[in-house]
């Protein structure tokens, strides 16, 4: 093989480790593959750069040094976290379907689901959106192995046996008790600071365990200091909805269409995303030094707002400049950018056991499938068509054949097995899943079911319901939407928009309800709007199913979630805008597509871009914040948002 064929020599690489049952030196992988170099400097460096390559999708290389000092290589079974070889078409279609139904940021979890050679083709109603949050896996295999783990929490290590991963607020948590305490407690895993590691020791989940005994079931609950008590005044037309985010009150007085609330507060950061939410409605009465922390908070992030910038011309280019990657969308570039070996290889993988299930097909299928240029197809099969392991007999061997648009293939099942999944993958398939299954609303329950039993072992959707809690706030009229939904008739119910002081009428055709960031959402046709809306449930008044029935059917497009109203068919509306996050605080976006770029124009801050199509809710996002997130640019922006936050401020004079 030559240098061009490294394609096809990292498909052998890795079915030759993959299947081997002992190690491997360098000189034994070579003669059994070919393909490397002469050179043994080049040899040498061509095999490293596979090795690392194979490493980063997951396959447990370990190099093993022997007697004479010579190296080998093999990939130990007992790490290696082994995909579902014989998925059957219904439980793969059923697998992608659930992984198809949740985004993470901005992208989807089918880029998992393809290394299985799931591919979902057909309408796709989106269950749920969370943010993407390193460490949240690595706990989570910890939790199903029922280990120990060490991390950094609050400029301290810790070594915690872990309970739960929660998903809760728009945050991701840990439950754990910490070596030596007394009893569980919650740790945010986006403040976790270093690696997550496992320790080798096991740990045992209490029987009974109540959630709610280590994380509050309002944010405004958090503790973090002595609790005092907080008086609160919003009007009665909108109790529901603003109570909803509000810790039980001590004490509540209705009088003069008003409602007086004494709550307890334990966190004035946590309690201040519901001050800065409800901006327009609510009221904080006292006491005195309560009111005086508010404000401080407020007028801690219109100082940020007030610090200096770069140039505007000097804005306005970074806005245009490719981002430093990640889960957030970017302008595609016109031209096709050609594939990386790696990325060919990682296309490859997820079509040979699509290929296994699908042995007959067309170029413009696996095209549409795998995001291939038709034309590019053909030579990327067959340049792995006679791929294979040792002796590389026909029984051994791939088989593809192209002819034209037409495929046909044989792929046996040792080849099909598609890429390992590493840990990453098995998180997003088994939190998938637990959406899926608790929906209600999914099909392929049982095929979905028996796919994890293959993955994970028996008894696998039973310990994910243990090990994920996904709670989604705003759920009281959830019962009642779905009833619209399956009967298609019209809903009419009163909302609170964002930015607005009072509840508006609305009569919508119901599509879906979904979950996103934290917070459950009807997706419809307004008929006051004249448009498709995203309404979230806790912002929603006497909601009744109508005897109507719907004017309008959804298209594939209008049953597909958008984070913060802005659909995938309208970006072009939403402005692009860059903002600022303090060292250590880019989790404060965690929840928000955005794009992280160069940070060189403001050397103590970290730069995003992100698209807004509402300068209030941006204003809400930075008074959330403290001071610790600004608007950069544009001009407009940071002047709305200043003056945004100036009259929150003002208001708790």
């Amino acid at each position: 093989m030559t240098a061009m064929d490294s394609l096809s020599r990292l498909v052998n690489l890795y079915l030759l480790l993959a299947n081997s049952p002992r190690s491997l030196t360098l000189e034994q992988i070579v003669t059994s593959i070919g393909g490397f170099p002469d050179s043994p400097a080049a040899r040498r460096q061509a095999f490293e750069r596979a090795k690392r390559d194979l490493r980063s999708l997951g396959l447990p290389i370990r190099t093993v040094t022997g007697p004479s000092g010579v190296d080998s290589y093999k990939v130990d079974q007992r790490d290696a976290n082994a995909p579902a070889p014989s998925l059957t078409p219904l439980e793969a279609l059923a697998l992608a379907g659930a992984m198809a139904s949740v985004r993470f940021g901005r992208g989807d979890a089918l880029d998992s689901a393809s290394k299985l050679g799931c591919l979902y083709d057909g309408e796709v109603a989106e269950l749920a959106t969370f943010p993407v949050v390193p460490g949240v896996s690595d706990f989570f295999e910890a939790i199903t192995s029922r280990s120990m783990v060490s991390f950094g929490y609050h400029g301290r290590p810790r070594v915690a046996c872990p309970y739960a991963i929660v998903f809760r607020w728009a945050n991701w948590y840990l439950l754990a008790k910490e070596e030596g305490a007394d009893t569980a407690k919650s740790f945010r895993v986006d403040l976790v600071e270093g690696p997550v590691e496992r320790v080798a020791r096991q740990c045992e989940v209490p029987e009974g365990l109540d959630l709610n005994q280590i994380i509050p079931e309002k944010r405004s609950a958090i503790s973090e200091g002595e609790p005092q008590d907080v008086v609160v005044r919003y009007p009665e037309a909108l109790a529901e909805v603003v109570e909803g985010s509000l810790p039980r009150p001590k004490l509540s007085v209705r009088a003069d269409d008003w409602v007086t609330s004494t709550l307890q507060v334990g966190s004035v950061g946590g309690f201040m995303r519901v001050v800065v939410e409800f901006s327009e409605t609510m009221a904080v009465e006292g006491p005195p030094e309560f009111k005086a922390s508010a404000h401080a908070w407020l007028g801690a992030a219109l100082a940020a707002q007030s610090e200096e910038r770069p140039p505007p011309a000097s804005l306005e280019r970074v806005l245009e400049e490719p981002g430093e990657g990640g889960d957030e969308g970017k302008a595609p570039s016109r031209r096709p950018r050609q594939l990386t070996t790696i990325e060919q290889f990682r296309k490859v993988m997820g079509i040979l056991p699509w290929l296994y299930r699908n042995p007959v097909t067309t170029t413009e299928e696996i095209a549409r499938l795998f995001s291939i240029e038709e034309e590019r197809v053909g030579d990327l099969l067959e340049r792995v068509a006679c791929c294979g392991l040792p002796p590389f007999t026909p029984d051994q061997l791939i088989e593809i054949v192209v002819e034209g648009a037409e495929i046909s293939a044989r792929i046996s099942e040792d080849f099909a097995k598609g890429l390992v999944l590493g840990q990453a993958d098995l998180f997003v398939i088994a939190l998938s899943a637990r959406v899926a299954l608790a929906s209600g609303e999914f099909e392929g329950r049982n095929e979905l079911e028996t796919a994890l039993v293959k993955i994970f072992g028996p008894g696998a959707a039973e310990e994910m319901a243990e090990s994920i809690v996904v709670d989604i706030e705003g759920e009281r009229h959830l019962g009642t939407l779905r009833a619209g939904i399956e009967e298609q008739l019209q809903v009419r119910f009163d909302y609170l928009a964002s930015g607005e002081a009072s509840l508006t009428a609305r009569v919508v055709d119901p599509f879906v309800v979904f979950s996103d960031q934290g917070f459950w959402y009807l997706r419809a046709w307004c008929h006051r709007a004249g448009g498709v809306r995203n309404f979230r449930l806790d912002r929603m008044e006497n909601v009744q199913v109508t005897s109507d029935a719907v004017e309008r059917q959804p298209n594939a497009g209008d049953l597909l979630a958008s984070a913060f109203a802005l659909d995938e068919g309208e970006l072009h509306l939403g402005e692009l805008v860059l903002v600022a996050t303090a060292p250590g605080k880019g989790w404060l976006l965690a929840g928000v597509p955005h794009d992280r770029v160069q940070a060189d124009l403001l050397p103590d801050w970290e730069l995003h871009r992100l698209r807004v199509v509402s300068y209030t809710w941006l204003a809400k996002l930075a008074g959330s914040a403290g001071g610790a997130m600004r608007v950069v640019h544009p001009e407009t922006a940071v002047e709305t948002v200043t003056a945004q936050l100036e009259i929150m401020r003002d208001r708790l004079r």
